[in-house]
């Protein structure tokens, strides 16, 4: 009986012992892998601040071109020279407004609360019968200092939040410097990039499948588009109207106030009621009746905006319902904070228009099967 002996083909199996040693030692060294990870992330900031530049000043860019019929060149030396501007005036007039708010609330804060105390007495003692009652005059008054600083810390706390991501300005200038610069060349070449993009897809993916990607761009690109630059519009008009109503009616600090709103106001759903939190808390502790009736306002206003002014900008709804869009907020405020809100509902957007076509796809082919 003769045995025949075969040869193993090591090298068959020299890619499954590499990729097996790799990925032991990438577990085996997380933090650094994360370090790395974070790192390239920091590095590749700048594109991803110039492709949301560019992606935003697109629409502007196309409605140029078509209604004034302007070459390339032109339309974004239009669309750059009102953004720079738009920068320029937050920088040297809007900010400073702002920072001398912020101080100047900080600053008469104490004395604020103070008022604010004293004139609650005042109002409790003319009901004698529930301050005999709960004893609420004697109450505030030896917790005065223990609602100042509770107040005061609550408001420092909300402030710093808002503004948490632009203190190191240098890094931010430059940052948006570089970003700016690379933006305006991804909007000139922009049709050669996505003619080089398609190529690569054609190339790495089969003709069918390559469609398959392409048109998800698109459904992607539709659903994105529609809802950033219109919630940014929307968010823009909202601070208009309250900037417009604080001067009015004479609310202190109505460029504060009015930022408050118009920035949470980008978050879907419940941004109305983030942004009215700390403008009533403001304005309570210098006027308590003015904070009835900008709680009233803003109540209103925020009606008025989801029933009337978004649909009107951002266009159609976005195909969610309540529940999906509190997952979606949720999960995307846990990740993210407060960008992962503002983005977490065109992804839901996006996943359930891929879902829906992919169950009405399997259902198709099963009544052909049939």
């Amino acid at each position: 009986m003769s045995f025949k002996y075969r040869k193993i083909p090591y090298w068959r199996y020299l890619p499954i012992i590499v990729i097996a040693i790799v990925v032991y030692k990438l577990v085996d060294n997380a933090e650094h892998l994360i370090n790395g990870i974070s790192f390239v992330l920091s590095v590749l900031s700048y594109l991803f601040w110039a492709f949301g530049i560019a992606y935003t000043l697109n629409p502007l860019m196309v409605f140029i071109e078509k209604k004034l019929k302007l070459r390339r060149f032109l339309s974004i030396s239009i669309i750059y020279i009102l953004f720079s501007g738009l920068i320029i005036f937050t920088v040297t007039i809007l900010a400073p407004i702002v920072i001398d708010s912020i101080t100047q609330l900080n600053n008469n804060f104490a004395e604020y609360v103070r008022d604010t105390t004293a004139w609650a007495q005042s109002k409790i003692a003319d009901f004698k019968l529930l301050d005999d009652q709960y004893n609420l005059s004697s109450y505030l008054k030896n917790n005065m200092e223990k609602i100042v600083d509770e107040s005061q810390s609550l408001l420092i706390t909300l402030i710093n939040y808002l503004f948490s991501n632009i203190i190191n300005i240098t890094s931010t200038i430059i940052k948006l410097v570089l970003s700016i610069t690379i933006s305006i060349y991804l909007l000139y070449d922009k049709e050669a990039i996505i003619s080089t993009l398609k190529k690569t897809i054609y190339v790495f993916f089969k003709r069918d499948n390559g469609n398959k990607l392409i048109n998800f761009a698109k459904t992607a690109n539709d659903v994105f588009s529609r809802y950033i630059i219109g919630k940014i519009i929307d968010a823009f008009v909202i601070c208009i109207i309250c900037f417009v109503f604080c001067i009015v009616t004479g609310m202190p600090y109505p460029l504060l106030i009015s930022l408050f709103v118009g920035i949470f106001n980008l978050v879907p759903y419940f941004g109305s009621l983030i942004g009215l939190i700390p403008s009533v808390i403001i304005t309570l502790f210098i006027s308590p009746v003015k904070a009835v009736w900008l709680t009233i306002f803003l109540l209103v206003l925020g009606q008025i905006d989801g029933s009337v002014i978004a649909p009107k900008i951002i266009g159609s709804k976005i195909g969610l319902n309540p529940i999906l869009i509190m997952i979606s907020i949720t999960i995307g405020g846990a990740l993210y904070g407060v960008i992962g809100m503002f983005l977490s509902v065109p992804f839901m957007a996006l996943f359930k228009s891929i879902f829906l076509n992919f169950l009405d796809k399997r259902l198709e082919s099963e009544e052909v099967g049939q």
